[in-house]
């Protein structure tokens, strides 16, 4: 009787180089990609999270309905805001930033011709005083083209009596008026160096500062 030996396995050491195939080394990627998932999606958030909080914090802006009244006649030089409806907007927390290019002519006549087509760009900061030594310097470089940040005293609502740009609150139904030069940042009657009048163009922007959203932005066609 012939008797047959099976053979057994070879030892795990002898299997490696027997069968260099059959290896473990591919779980090594597999892990890294996965900690870098883990890693990204904690990131994004943390981003998340820190995002939301910094949005949580800011104003929300108010809702008002707006009106700008402004003329180019000799008779009426002042800048009328009147609030229609909405919110009550604490005139500290406003900006209001007028802009006007400088025609080619006026009525008939020429306007400086190193002036046309220049930009005046104006800015009331409620949150300046309402002072005189904020007022708008006529002696500054490059004046009026060069941009100033002013807020002086000769602004009043009529429906919160003697109070400023920067003082007072604006309600529905009331209004805040301007001096027409100092809304503007110019002098306005010199109309041969700025042409300043009938049909002209000047927008109106208004910024709440709190939340950093813009309330009013309106091209207004300035009558006579």
């Amino acid at each position: 009787m012939t008797v047959q030996f099976r053979k057994s396995a070879p030892p795990l050491r002898s299997r490696k180089k027997l069968y260099p195939y059959e290896r473990d080394d591919a779980v090594s990627p597999v892990v890294g990609v996965m900690l870098m998932l883990v890693v990204t999606i904690i990131i994004a958030a943390i981003v998340s999270s820190f995002a939301g909080g910094l949005g949580s914090t800011s104003e929300n802006a108010p809702v008002a309905t707006l009106a700008i009244k402004m003329f180019a006649g000799p008779n009426e030089k002042n800048v009328t805001i009147e609030h229609l409806g909405g919110d009550p907007l604490a005139t500290k927390d406003l900006k209001i930033v007028s802009s006007f290019t400088v025609p080619e002519t006026f009525g008939s006549r020429e306007v400086e011709k190193e002036n046309r087509g220049r930009l005046i760009k104006h800015t009331i900061d409620g949150s300046l005083a309402p002072i005189k030594e904020n007022a708008i310097d006529t002696g500054a470089k490059g004046y009026p083209f060069t941009p100033q940040v002013t807020n002086d005293d000769s602004v009043v609502s009529t429906r919160t009596a003697d109070k400023t740009f920067g003082t007072a609150i604006l309600v529905p139904g009331g209004r805040l008026t301007f001096d027409r030069d100092n809304f503007l940042g110019f002098e306005t009657e010199k109309c041969h160096d700025y042409g300043f009048g009938e049909g002209v163009t000047v927008n109106v922007m208004i910024v709440h500062t709190g939340s950093g959203k813009v309330i009013f932005d309106k091209d207004v066609v300035v009558p006579w």
